[in-house]
This record gives structure tokens, C-alpha cells and sequence, in this order.
């Protein structure tokens, strides 16, 4: 996030993708990067169909773009939208993937899936999810990420959950809030491995511990800076860190994301994927450094396939 030269940003025509590229536009304007916006045309939807209604959109966001100098560029292609999104991000390389998403729940989001999670899983870049709207302000505001809630779960992803977040704060002089949340210990889990201690007592040292994990997360030319702040609670992670940015009036929320294996899908799945549906507010995804590769042929073709 301290230096962008391109940044990807995919659009339709839901008012969650306007925000979306609204937040891509000043961002491209704060970094003087390249502005890339594809539009995917869903396979089941003929190409012709909201013709009319793209051109307009289409035309409407080069004129922002030329209204704010920055350079802007297009693609329209038929596919997969999760598909054809990866498939320019893999050829583009942007450093940073923006897009909206709607805060669907229930039988409507297993219907209709969400482009938003499935592109975060797969992208080898960071990606800023934006929901149509955020709590208490308006979908038009775009207010700069000076206030940060980075969601620690002290696993892989911590570097760069932790990377991602002081980034930000840099660019932006900005406070950041590391959070961990230790989950709450269930009765049937303890007397199984700590006989000798009781729950009170052993989910105090699991606090304890997770204190002083968060602190040397921190690095240490950071240590001493005023604006980084670390907190340790118990709960359910997505419904803690949330509480918290909306205690906070957090501006974005970071949260690491290890991307392969059925292990990092349940973790994304448990709590980013949460935290993407129901913020409502930025989330940055940050993929786990040494997921950042090269994609396989293989996985290429496959998202070629789709698209």
C-alpha cells in the first residue's frame, strides 16, 4: 500500500462496485497508479444484453477517471466473474485488487455465491473488499484509511496481517489496532487435556500467552510508536472484531488470509469471510507471504476455462 502502480478494480452495476471503484479511483489518484476496470458478463447472460446500460456505466467511470488525471483502462469479457477477475489479475499483476461486495446472507448468498470471497481465496495480491455501504456514513464517502483494525490470529498469516496494516498507517499516518481473540474455552475440550487447572484459570494463561504473542508480532522499529495499539478478547472472532471497529469507527479492516488447502479455507471461511459479509465497512485481504507465487500452468488454464 505505500507504493501502487496498478491497481485492478472489478465492476457491474450494484452500487457495492460504484463504492468499489470509487475507493480505486482515489487511490489511484493518491499513488499516480494505472487504473485497470474489468467487467465480467456472467456466461448465462447473453454478451448483448444491458448493452446500452454498460455503455453508459463504461463512459461514466472513464470520466471520472479523466476528471481525477488518472490513467484508465477497460475489459469487457464474457465468463465467470470470479474467473475472468483472477484471470486479468494474473496477466495484469496489479498490486492491489479492489471490489465490492453485497452483504448477502442466508439460502441467497449459498445461491448466489460471492465473488467477493472466492477472489480473495485464489488472488496472489492484496484485495480491498468495499460494501455498498458502511455504518453511519454513506455509500459516496470515501474516507481515508487513518484508522485500522488488523484482525492477529497468530498463525501464518500474522506477518502479513501485521505487514498490511502498518503499511497502511504509513501511507496514511494512520493508527493501527492489532486484535486477537482468543475463543472461548468449551468444558468438554478442557477436561480432556488440562485436568490439573480450571476454566477460569486456563483461559487466562491462553490470554496471557496471546498477549505476549500479539506484542512480538509487532516489529520492533514499531514498538515505540504511539498510534499502534494491541488488544486481547474473548469471543467469536468475526463478532469481537467487528464489535471492535464499530467501537473504534475504524476507517478499514486487515485481516490475513492463508490462501490454499482445505485448513486455510475454513480459517478464511470462519472469520474473514465473516468479517466480509457483515462489517460493513473496507476489508484489505492480505495473503500469506509465501502464498504470493507464481500461478501454476495448470491453474491457469483453469481460470482460462472459466473465463
Amino acid at each position: 500500500m505505500n507504493r501502487l502502480s496498478r491497481i485492478l478494480s472489478a465492476v457491474d452495476f450494484s452500487e457495492s462496485a460504484r463504492a468499489a471503484f470509487d475507493h480505486a479511483l482515489v487511490l489511484s489518484r493518491t499513488h499516480v497508479a494505472e487504473l485497470t476496470v474489468v467487467h465480467a458478463i456472467p456466461k448465462e447472460e447473453p454478451f448483448r444484453r444491458y448493452l446500452r446500460e454498460r455503455i453508459a456505466m463504461i463512459a461514466a467511470l472513464r470520466q471520472a477517471a479523466e476528471a481525477a488525471g488518472v490513467r484508465f483502462k477497460v475489459s469487457v469479457q464474457h465468463g465467470d466473474p470470479a474467473g475472468v477477475i483472477l484471470l486479468h489479475a494474473r496477466s495484469r499483476r496489479p498490486d492491489l485488487i479492489v471490489l465490492g461486495t453485497n452483504q448477502r446472507s442466508g439460502l441467497e448468498r449459498l445461491r448466489l455465491g460471492s465473488v467477493a470471497e472466492a477472489v480473495t481465496l485464489q488472488a496472489t495480491q492484496p484485495v480491498l473488499v468495499v460494501p455498498a455501504f458502511a455504518e453511519g456514513r454513506g455509500a459516496a464517502v470515501v474516507r481515508s484509511f487513518s484508522n485500522i483494525v488488523a484482525a492477529v490470529d497468530l498463525g501464518a498469516a500474522t506477518s502479513a496481517t501485521v505487514e498490511g496494516a502498518l503499511s497502511v498507517a504509513n501511507s496514511t499516518n494512520g493508527r493501527v489496532t492489532l486484535v486477537h481473540v482468543v475463543q472461548r474455552t468449551s468444558l468438554a475440550s478442557f477436561s480432556r487435556h488440562t485436568d490439573h487447572l480450571d476454566v477460569p484459570e486456563y483461559q487466562n494463561l491462553l490470554t496471557e500467552d496471546a498477549w505476549r504473542r500479539l506484542q512480538d508480532a509487532i516489529p520492533l522499529n514499531a514498538r515505540t510508536a504511539e498510534r499502534i495499539h494491541a488488544r486481547v478478547v474473548t469471543g467469536d472472532p468475526s463478532t469481537e472484531i467487528t464489535r471492535i471497529a464499530a467501537d473504534l469507527d475504524a476507517d478499514l479492516i486487515v485481516v490475513g488470509v492463508t490462501l490454499r488447502g482445505a485448513i486455510g479455507r475454513r480459517i478464511f471461511g470462519a472469520t474473514a469471510a465473516r468479517l466480509i459479509r457483515t462489517a460493513g465497512r473496507p476489508v484489505l485481504a492480505v495473503p500469506h507471504r509465501e502464498d504470493r507465487r507464481a500461478i501454476p500452468p495448470a491453474e491457469m488454464e483453469s481460470l482460462r476455462a472459466a473465463a
